[in-house]
């Protein structure tokens, strides 16, 4: 039931822009349309009146339990010929493609087969569409949140003297696949001493000495819906400049949780937080943007940052994760991903406390 509604709202932005096909191909909007986990062995191609998947045979039964809106036509999804007879049959004269998510060769060979066909990029549509959260998805993604906070908490005794990032990042991808995750969301981020310093810091082969930051970044999918969060500890009690910055960070991140008020701007809720670290004294140490969209992809949809003038849109679900990260020291960042609807955020990471903590 959920496709049909999807289907019908695409059809419904393909008669206002006089489009008579659409051309799907980034595995992340096809399986939003249609169900489909085959990620990058489909293609959807959408009439007015008919709506066909174009995969190969290993799929056969996987469609057919999957995607019961769709007519299979048999084909390796990178076959452009495959849609030949339904162009023709219903002579589909205007196509819509994603401009944003094709490329240059797939593109030219699609304009030298189909000469006598427009093709019409549809931008950013998929993105904006995909923005807004249902029911379903605000439940798959607060699952995931669950799995990540309940994963995280069994975990705390690996953080001690001597223990390898990549050995916790492991165990940590372990426990969440044991309480229900169906993969991680994105390469764990294990970064501790001077190495927390590197926001995207990959866990690596450096062990923990007393005394570290530890940054642990990470999250996993549940229905392919994933879960974002950060949390900094310290193993041993840090030096009076890293208790400060924790101290900033959480003050920052908790002034734009409790800051956040229906029609705010991306920019004007990222100010929130900067305009603290700013005045710190840390403004230079803050290089990203306090926010992201999360849902099918760990990084979708909106920019919750300092160049976005668009108000934050009800359904949204985005992360609100200040830091600050100093080169020879350390780093700390705090992030919970929430869900904005009528009455304000809730927080879907918040099972897990933010104060400091000295493991």
């Amino acid at each position: 039931m959920i496709f049909s509604k999807r289907i019908e709202e695409v059809r419904k932005m393909m008669k206002e822009k006089c489009i008579f096909g659409l051309y799907v191909t980034s595995p992340e909007n096809v399986f939003y349309l249609s169900g489909f986990t085959g990620f990058g062995d489909g293609r959807l191609f959408l009439s007015r009146s008919g709506a066909y998947i174009i995969t190969d045979s290993r799929y056969t039964l996987q469609v057919a339990e999957q995607c019961p809106d769709y007519e299979l036509i048999s084909a390796s999804c990178l076959n452009i010929f495959a849609i030949e007879k339904v162009i023709e049959e219903e002579q589909i004269s205007v196509i819509g493609f994603e401009n944003e998510n094709i490329s240059y060769k797939d593109y030219n060979a699609l304009k030298n087969k189909y000469a006598n066909v427009d093709f019409f990029g549809i931008g950013n549509y998929f993105s904006d569409i995909r923005d807004i959260k249902d029911f379903c998805e605000l439940e798959y993604i607060s699952k995931a949140c669950e799995i990540a906070c309940k994963s995280l908490y069994e975990i705390l005794n690996c953080f001690k003297p001597g223990a390898i990032e990549m050995d916790i990042a492991t165990e940590l991808e372990y426990r969440m696949k044991i309480n229900g995750a169906q993969d991680r969301a994105f390469d764990t981020i294990v970064a501790s001493g001077k190495r927390s310093a590197l926001p995207h810091g990959a866990a690596s082969y450096k062990k923990i000495e007393y005394g570290d930051a530890v940054t642990i970044d990470f999250g996993c999918k549940y229905n392919n819906y994933c879960s974002d969060m950060t949390r900094t500890f310290f193993v041993g009690k840090p030096c009076d400049e890293m208790q400060k910055i924790y101290s900033i960070v959480y003050k920052a991140q908790k002034a734009a949780l409790e800051g956040y008020t229906d029609g705010i701007t991306g920019r004007e809720l990222d100010n929130i937080s900067r305009e603290i670290i700013c005045a710190s004294g840390y403004g230079p140490n803050f290089g990203h943007s306090l926010g992201h969209g999360v849902g099918i992809e760990v990084h979708e949809g909106a920019t919750i940052g300092p160049k976005n003038n668009f108000k934050i849109q009800k359904g949204t679900v985005f992360s609100i994760e200040p830091g600050i990260y100093v080169e020879n020291l350390g780093g700390v960042r705090i992030e919970d991903l929430v869900f904005a609807d009528e009455k304000g955020i809730k927080n879907l990471t918040d099972s897990f406390d933010k104060k400091m903590l000295v493991l």
